[in-house]
């Protein structure tokens, strides 16, 4: 079989000499939890990296791959590169195969995993933006001919990541520590956490902005309301979704997101203020739905959280998936 190469997704390429992991791309054979996947039954799993490895373990991988040249995406993040590279290397990967899984979710569902999967993550993520990197985002004239070049950059360099994670912990070393303390301060409740399971939604109650992967990790849940309340006693709230509703899963069973401009205009003639509740597209992966100023910046609003709680609550109560009352 011949080696396959990395090729960004581009109209110049044959698709049935392509295999396209993570997203969407035309290719013969797809392994993708992206919403729109042509994932064959047999490789579904919650993340693209673990379709790839059922791939390396299948007696069929080289008939299935046979005539295809080509691993292929529509986009670079830490799960297309850990599947691009199974595809590509799948001996190594098999050895790594915990840390690259680790890392694919930690960057796909904003999830502390293991220390060397999210480092991991955390370097893949840099690579497109840290100041030092060659092969920064700003410095191609393209979108394209940038993503082309960060696949290759980290293909090359995932053996030795994988070896030691910490290579380049300059680029990472204080979201890292910032991951740790706010998991800490949720740990230790100096951050209050309310979980209605039912309902697959957390009302986290924090002084400070809390890393969105120390929360999901606390959490567990695809609902997050957060309540910010400032050292003046001002509070502001952001209702969030996580990619857990908007991947395909095997893990858990499939509930459709709720259409929530109505939560918004209940929002705004309910709990009115110096701002407006502005609801994101429910399309988008991780959408918000906040209380903010005319440029867009979180504001402050007086009402109470026991009622945007009861609000929010009352909203997903009324799904028909879930059960009624809270």
């Amino acid at each position: 079989m011949t080696s396959l190469v990395y090729q960004h997704w581009n109209s110049a390429l044959d698709p049935d000499a392509c295999i396209s992991v993570d997203g969407t791309s035309p290719g013969r054979l797809n392994l993708s939890h992206w919403p729109g996947n042509r994932t064959p039954e047999r490789f579904r799993h919650d993340l693209s990296t673990g379709m790839c490895l059922l791939l390396g373990d299948a007696p069929d991988r080289a008939e299935l791959l046979q005539g295809i040249r080509v691993v292929t995406n529509n986009h670079y993040d830490t799960d297309g590169v850990c599947s691009a590279f199974v595809c590509i290397e799948p001996g190594l990967a098999k050895v790594h195969a915990h840390t690259l899984m680790a890392a694919a979710a930690a960057g796909d569902f904003s999830l502390f995993t293991t220390p060397e999967g999210v480092k991991l993550d955390l370097t893949l993520t840099a690579l497109t933006k840290a100041d030092n990197s060659p092969v920064k985002t700003s410095l191609f004239p393209s979108d394209r001919e940038a993503r082309q070049a960060q696949y290759e950059f980290a293909l090359q360099h995932l053996p030795q990541w994988l070896a030691n994670p910490d290579t380049h912990a300059d680029w990472f070393a204080r979201e890292f520590w910032t991951i740790q303390q706010h998991l800490r301060l949720l740990r230790e409740e100096e951050a209050e956490v309310e979980l209605f399971h039912a309902l697959d939604l957390a009302v986290v109650t924090t002084a400070q902005p809390l890393h969105e992967t120390a929360v999901n990790t606390a959490t567990a849940c695809d609902r997050i309301l957060t309540v910010l309340i400032g050292e003046d006693g001002t509070t502001r709230y952001e209702l969030r979704l996580t990619t857990l509703s908007w991947f395909e899963l095997q893990s858990r069973p499939y509930k459709p997101r709720l259409d929530w401009n109505e939560l918004a205009m209940r929002l705004n003639k309910e709990a009115p203020g110096n701002g407006t509740w502005q609801a994101e597209d429910i399309s988008d992966p991780t959408p918000k739905l906040a209380f903010l100023d005319k440029e867009g910046a979180a504001a402050p609003n007086a009402t109470q959280p026991a009622l945007i709680r009861r609000m929010v609550a009352e909203f997903f109560t009324k799904s028909p998936h879930l059960p009624a009352g809270i």
